[in-house]
């Protein structure tokens, strides 16, 4: 695919719809709602349906509010920033069974993959990945991404997809709202609230069950919601299982077998006062065990003399949130306070069956052992008033912060012919830590204005933050078995992240806008201080403290249409970065000792760039369509090479229709990739995949009984050409030899089903 073709037909398509805007009139005034009103998210396609049954329009909804730019809530079309909206209907359109399978179906957010055996392992959006995209659920950050080799990998925890009310992914650097984790952009994820689901007069009860091809997974979840006189509530329990991801080629006698079970309670309970206050607390409990047997890469590599390799993992998550909405007397109008506490920890066994060099039978244990706990706390204030000609809309932020992360290995290792035991494996003599037990302070001020120029078509949104990282190592033996000579650092990080967005009005229904941002990440603990040694493989991993924190600087160019019947977002942007870390990067061979060494090390200057078209038009009714192109470039400048965390150009485009009477209704996703070829291969060779079209169709039937009892049946069918293709971020890692290769293929043709009741 040329470079510049695509750019120019971009710009072309939005040009075009441009200019179906209407004629020029009266702007209107932007929403001045704050952190304490409930934003209302309308589906684009399902709301329409509902308004236009009788035929006589074609319409799209008035407006999609959005909080995760500013955090106040905005209409999308008065945001000076990218950004993407997944909601409830488009995850039950879909027959979305996590998340990360919705993403499948953004153009330029993808997911980043942690082999056969762990599933997803982060979000990578516009090519920036690893703990750079922060993860929000209800304001609450998410456990960060952690991995060591072969047995040791942990990930965030989500919710469950039917307790999503929507989800919001800021694109691009968002530090100045979201702190240090969110050099890459915000992944916002909202649940439901009781007053969502339920009245005053009428209770809310749902059940769903499903079934998922893509993992022969099943699903069941009950929910329920209420409104009372002094609290209203919603409680929620899910149980899931599974087998293993399915490849295309399933009946390869090297696939992976998995068999897991995953079971999630939720709840939420709202208070409100006679002045004006709302409290709410929250709580989700997750936890989730697997057993599995890995056959991709026996044989092959450092496992060529193992004949047996399984898995037995146990993972759980805890969180808890206190937040309360306020009005306040005197400088501001209204608050925010929210206080939080997560505990997530990750237990992987793994048992393996090997012959010695010398033939000898050996049993082999591993346990991975990693855990964090996150507590905090976050205050916002809200002020509305007017100077002279200028309208403002300020908010004010204090967040504070708390991480404490642990982490172990422990082996031993059986002579099935002698019986002996011994805890030394491979050089390595266990319990032993890769870095020591840390804990990360980090605290941030921000402050945002929105200025709208009073009967004009400008605003300007400058917003300035400071923030504060402090990591401090705690040393101790089981650390020291890498080696005294092993440097351990406390790190104390400060900068400012200042923004600024310009909004044009060029009509009711058409803006246009620029954004500069700039990011700030400070040095994680595993990169400063990592201290991995394996001496009889001549492999060492070598803290590095003199690491500098990461800065972006990030511009983008947008334009928002909506009119009667389409919705247009088109944004170009290029983003420099400084200092970006390479983590683990391979340094050669220490001369003296023959030892292979790696160490994080700062790229000196990098840069990504690109476009991104999205355009939704309602035929009629019945009849709507989308489209979504992402495209970008990314370039390591110190070394002249690409960016290899940087995916193909990729497009989805999709189909809906539904009957007048709003019962039946399908949908058709056509997902086409680049090919990849341009990859930065200076130290090994890749595999690169080829470039792909994938095919899935929905379809589906809702039906009404009396008093107000609803169902809906979903049928969906993936790659419905049995497509065999690779997602990049799935296997940018791997040599173009790896045996692994074939386990990471997509899914071949599969189904899903579900079937949900409410009352």
């Amino acid at each position: 695919m040329k470079t510049e073709p695509l750019w120019l037909g971009l710009g072309a398509a939005a040009l075009a719809l441009a200019g179906l805007a209407p004629a020029q009139t009266n702007r209107d005034k932007p929403t001045q709602a704050t952190t304490q009103q409930q934003p209302v998210v309308v589906d684009m396609l399902t709301d329409n349906s509902q308004r236009l049954a009788d035929n006589t329009a074609i319409a799209l909804p008035p407006t999609v509010v959005i909080g995760v730019a500013t955090k106040q809530q905005r209409p999308v079309l008065d945001v000076a920033a990218a950004v993407d909206v997944i909601s409830s209907d488009d995850l039950q359109r879909t027959l979305s069974e996590s998340l990360f399978d919705a993403l499948q179906y953004e153009s330029g957010v993808f997911t980043e993959g942690g082999g056969t055996r762990f599933g997803p392992a982060g979000i990578n959006v516009r090519g920036i990945g690893k703990n750079r995209v922060a993860i929000e659920v209800d304001g609450v950050p998410a456990n960060q991404q952690f991995s060591l080799g072969s047995y040791a990998h942990a990930t965030a925890f989500l919710p469950e997809v039917d307790l999503i009310r929507r989800v919001e992914i800021l694109k691009g650097p968002a530090s100045t709202l979201y702190g240090s984790d969110a050099i890459g952009g915000v992944l916002a994820i909202h649940t439901w609230n009781p007053e969502d689901l339920a009245s005053d007069s009428q209770p809310y009860y749902k059940i769903r069950t499903a079934y998922d091809g893509r993992t022969h997974g099943r699903a069941f979840t009950g929910m329920t919601a209420w409104r009372g006189n002094a609290v209203d509530g919603l409680l929620a329990f899910s149980q899931r299982d599974g087998k293993a991801r399915v490849v295309h080629d399933s009946v390869s006698l090297n696939r992976d077998f998995a068999d897991w079970d995953q079971q999630s309670l939720f709840g939420k309970f709202t208070h409100s006062n006679d002045i004006g206050g709302v409290w709410r607390f929250e709580f989700l409990a997750s936890q989730r065990d697997s057993q599995s047997q890995i056959n991709s890469f026996i044989g092959q590599g450092r496992f060529r003399r193992t004949s047996e390799l399984r898995g037995d993992d146990e993972n759980s998550h805890a969180q808890f949130s206190l937040e309360h909405e306020f009005a306040l007397s005197g400088w501001f109008d209204d608050g925010l306070l929210r206080l939080f506490y997560a505990d997530t920890d990750f237990a992987q066994n793994t048992h393996e069956k090997r012959r010695s060099r010398h033939g000898t039978p050996l049993a082999q244990y591993r346990r991975f052992e990693y855990q964090q706990q996150r507590s905090g706390l976050e205050l916002n204030a809200n002020k509305n008033w007017n100077t002279g000609q200028l309208a403002h809309s300020l908010i004010a932020g204090l967040e504070l912060e708390h991480n404490a992360v642990e982490e172990l290995r422990n082996a031993s290792q059986t002579n099935l012919i002698t019986g002996d035991v011994t805890n030394s494996i491979l050089g390595e003599t266990f319990p032993r830590r890769d870095f020591p037990n840390s804990s990360v302070t980090e605290a941030g001020l921000f402050v945002l204005d929105e200025i709208r120029v009073v009967d004009s078509p400008w605003t300007f949104i400058p917003a300035l933050r400071l923030d504060y990282y402090h990591l401090n190592p705690d040393r101790d033996a089981l650390f020291d078995a890498n080696g005294l000579d092993t440097e351990v650092v406390s790190i104390t990080e400060s900068d400012f992240s200042p923004k600024l967005g310009v909004l044009y009005a060029l009509n009711d229904s058409t803006r246009l806008y620029a954004q500069y941002a700039r990011g700030f990440r400070a040095p994680p603990f595993d990169d400063v201080n990592i201290g991995l040694n394996i001496p009889l493989f001549h492999l060492r991993a070598l803290p590095n403290p003199d690491l500098k924190s990461e800065i972006s600087n990030g511009l983008e160019l947008g334009l928002r249409h909506f009119s009667e019947t389409r919705r247009l977002e088109f944004s170009l942007f290029y983003t420099k970065y400084k200092d970006f870390i390479e983590t683990k990067a391979r340094l050669g061979v220490d001369p003296e000792t023959g030892t292979l060494l790696f160490q994080s090390i700062n790229i000196h200057q990098a840069r990504i760039y690109g476009a991104e078209l999205d355009h939704h038009w309602q035929v009629s009714p019945q009849w709507a369509f989308d489209a979504k192109l992402a495209w970008s470039r990314g370039d390591n400048q110190s070394k002249h090479q690409p960016l290899n965390s940087v995916s193909p150009a990729k497009g989805v485009f999709s189909g809906h229709w539904q009957s007048n009477n709003r019962n039946w209704f399908a949908d058709a996703y056509l997902t086409v990739s680049q090919a990849k070829d341009r990859v930065d291969e200076t130290r090994e060779t890749l595999f690169k995949p080829a470039g792909y079209g994938v095919l899935d169709l929905f379809a589906g039937y809702q039906w009404h009984g009396s008093s107000g009892h609803e169902g809906e049946a979903r049928l969906g069918v993936y790659n419905v050409f049995d497509k065999k293709y690779w997602d990049w971020q799935q296997v940018r890692n791997f040599d173009a030899n790896d045996a692994i290769i074939n386990a990471l293929t997509q899914p071949g043709r599969t189904w899903s089903a579900s079937l949900s009741w409410q009352f």
